[in-house]
């Protein structure tokens, strides 16, 4: 595989994770490499930009919503690096577990809500540098403060009111 530069491409990636552990997957638009294919939303940090600067503008422009400062609302999991044939990406991986604002299809592409707790996602081609980030995903779905879908209603609300946010501000 022949890269065109050896640097890495800095890209900013937020998993919008709701606290009944469903989270947001989009397919890349049309007109753009690897169209149709599905990943988290986000985008190539700019110069001078940091993650939390960079995934602010990704979602208001991708999905009209709106996020705070890295903080335990949106927070760093992981970096990842991934060999495409045209650049070598690296992903700055972050949970977002509140924003405001329903996400919308912005740029023509289509969203789906995915579950944390099931082992496969129901959509497909997904991007191979998304493919490491959703196992990563999984496996500390025990620590993200979200319940399981069986989890009873009551239980639900007190758990989501005190650990992460009313339903409402985690709209989506």
């Amino acid at each position: 595989m022949q890269l065109q530069s050896n640097s890495p491409v800095a890209v900013a990636v937020g998993i919008l994770l709701r606290p009944d552990g469903r989270f947001l997957m989009n397919s890349r638009p049309a007109g753009k490499p690897c169209a149709g294919s599905w990943e988290f939303p986000g985008g190539k940090m700019e110069p001078g930009e940091g993650v939390a600067d960079t995934l602010r503008r990704e979602l208001r422009e991708e999905l009209a919503v709106e996020i705070g400062t890295m903080d335990d609302d949106c927070r760093q999991i992981q970096v990842v690096e991934h060999p495409y044939p045209d650049a070598l990406v690296r992903l700055h991986v972050c949970v977002v577990s509140r924003w405001h604002g329903e996400p919308r299809a912005v740029e023509g592409q289509q969203f789906s809500w995915q579950s944390i707790w099931d082992d496969t996602t129901s959509v497909s081609p997904v991007l191979p540098g998304t493919v490491p980030v959703i196992a990563t995903l999984r496996s500390i779905r025990e620590t993200l403060c979200v319940l399981p879908a069986a989890t009873p209603p009551s239980e639900f609300h007190e758990r989501s009111s005190s650990a992460v946010g009313t339903a409402d501000e985690n709209r989506a």
